[in-house]
């Protein structure tokens, strides 16, 4: 299965397999060559939502790293385009319908 990045940021990445948007990172990991305690840290995140974690910050930041250049070499090779383009049609489509014609 090919996987492509639909978004930047590392905490809003959703990957975009045969057009389905994953967002969920557990389920995201499965698909990714990511450090073994990343799952661990995914799960002492949304336990402590807002608090600090217990990781080695450097080693997180250096696979931080990695895993945005991952991030950036799917979008690339991504053939979705980098904004939606159909935006009059949406719009034109919405009116049709409103108008009931």
């Amino acid at each position: 299965m090919r996987t492509t990045r639909c978004t930047t940021s590392w905490s809003g990445s959703a990957w975009a397999a045969d057009r389905e948007v994953q967002a969920h990172l557990p389920t995201l990991l499965e698909d990714l060559d990511a450090p073994g305690y990343l799952s661990e840290l995914i799960a002492a995140k949304a336990e402590r939502e807002h608090g600090s974690a217990d990781v080695a910050h450097t080693r997180v930041e250096a696979d931080v790293e990695r895993l945005h250049a991952e991030l950036d070499e799917a979008q690339s090779a991504s053939s979705l385009p980098d904004a939606p383009g159909a935006y009059d049609a949406l719009h034109d489509f919405v009116v049709r319908v409103r108008l009931g014609g």
